[in-house]
C-alpha cells in the first residue's frame, strides 16, 4: 500500500551555535567556515542518507552577507533563510509543463545571484552548477557521498557527468555522518577538505584536509593550516602573508564568539544579529563585548 515520509522542520532553522552545542561541529570549524562564506566560496555538504546534510547547509547560510542575493533551487522546499534578497525556486513536475532543477539552474544564472543554493545535486543539473562556478557564481549544495573518492566518482559519472577538469572549481567538501556511539545515534562532521587542484595525468584531486574527526575523543580538530584562508581571504582583504598570524587570531576570536553564542544565545536569530554586528563593528569589538558577558549585538 501507500506510505508517506514526513520531514518536520522547526519554524526557525537550526543554527551553527546549536550544532556546536550538540557537538556536530566545533567552534573553530564554525569560525573557519564563517570566514570563507563571507568572501564567497563553492562548497558541498556530503554524507549518506539522514546524516544531517540539509540541516548543516541551512545553518551555514547565516554566514553569507545579509546583503547578498541568493537563489535557492529545490525539489522539496526545505531551506529557510533570513536574507531579504532571497529567491526560492522549486521544481514543478506533476502539473502543467514540467520545470526541472536543470531548468531552474539555467534561469538562476540570468538573475546575477551572489550565491546559488542547490538543495541536492543528483543529475544533469550538476553540470550547470559547475558551469555556474566556472563563471564566478559561488554554489552551495548537498550530495550523497561518504568520502572524497565517492564524491569525485559521483560528480564525474553518469548522470551528473561534470568534466574532471572542472572539479577543482569546487573549493570545499564537508563530510558529515550519522554514527552510533554508545546506545544512541549522533551526527558529526567527520572531515573538511579543501580542493586545491586536479592532476589530469594521475586523474586525482589535490586536496588538503583542514578538519578531521577524532572518534575516540569525539572531537573535530583543526589540522593547523588552510590553503583557502591563506589565499582567498588574504587576497580578498588585500593582506600580505606577513599578516597570517592576524588571520588565524581572528579565526580563534570568531570561534570564541560562536562558543559564547552556543552557551548563551544559540538561536538562528541570535547568530544572524551577531553576524551583522561583526560586519558593522568588527570582530574584535564584538569579541570585547562577549568577554564582558554582553550580547554581541548590544
Amino acid at each position: 500500500g501507500s506510505n508517506f515520509t514526513i520531514r518536520k522542520f522547526p519554524k526557525e532553522p537550526i543554527s551553527v551555535p546549536q550544532l556546536i552545542r550538540w557537538n556536530t561541529l566545533s567552534p573553530e570549524l564554525g569560525a573557519y567556515l564563517w570566514m570563507l562564506f563571507d568572501v564567497g566560496i563553492s562548497a558541498m555538504v556530503c554524507g549518506e542518507t539522514a546524516s544531517g546534510k540539509t540541516t548543516t547547509l541551512n545553518a551555514l547560510m547565516a554566514f553569507i552577507s545579509p546583503d547578498a542575493k541568493i537563489v535557492s533551487i529545490e525539489e522539496t522546499p526545505e531551506i529557510n533563510l533570513f536574507h531579504k534578497n532571497w529567491v526560492r525556486e522549486v521544481t514543478r513536475l506533476h502539473t502543467g509543463s514540467p520545470v526541472t532543477m536543470f531548468d531552474l539552474l539555467k534561469a538562476a544564472l540570468r538573475q546575477r545571484p551572489d550565491y546559488i543554493i542547490v538543495g541536492e545535486i543528483r543529475g544533469e543539473e550538476g553540470r550547470i552548477a559547475f558551469q555556474a562556478i566556472e563563471t564566478g557564481h559561488p554554489v552551495i549544495s548537498t550530495i550523497h557521498a561518504g568520502n572524497l573518492g565517492q564524491l569525485f566518482q559521483r560528480l564525474t559519472s553518469y548522470p551528473i557527468n561534470v568534466p574532471k577538469s572542472h572539479i577543482d572549481g569546487l573549493n570545499l567538501a564537508i563530510f558529515q555522518a550519522r554514527m552510533e556511539r554508545g546506545k544512541r545515534f549522533i551526527r558529526r562532521v567527520t572531515s573538511v577538505n579543501e580542493i586545491i587542484g586536479y592532476e589530469p595525468d594521475e586523474e586525482r584531486l589535490n586536496y588538503l584536509p583542514v578538519f578531521l574527526y577524532d572518534f575516540d575523543q569525539d572531537k573535530i580538530r583543526f589540522t593547523g593550516s588552510s590553503f583557502h584562508l591563506e589565499t582567498k581571504v588574504l587576497t580578498f582583504r588585500g593582506w600580505g602573508r606577513d599578516r597570517l598570524k592576524d588571520l588565524y587570531d581572528e579565526m580563534m576570536a570568531r570561534a570564541d564568539i560562536l562558543r559564547f553564542l552556543s552557551e548563551k544565545y544559540p538561536s538562528y536569530g541570535d547568530l544572524w544579529r551577531t553576524t551583522i554586528a561583526v560586519r558593522d563593528k568588527g570582530v574584535w569589538a564584538v569579541h570585547e563585548k562577549i568577554k564582558e558577558g554582553k550580547a554581541p549585538w548590544e
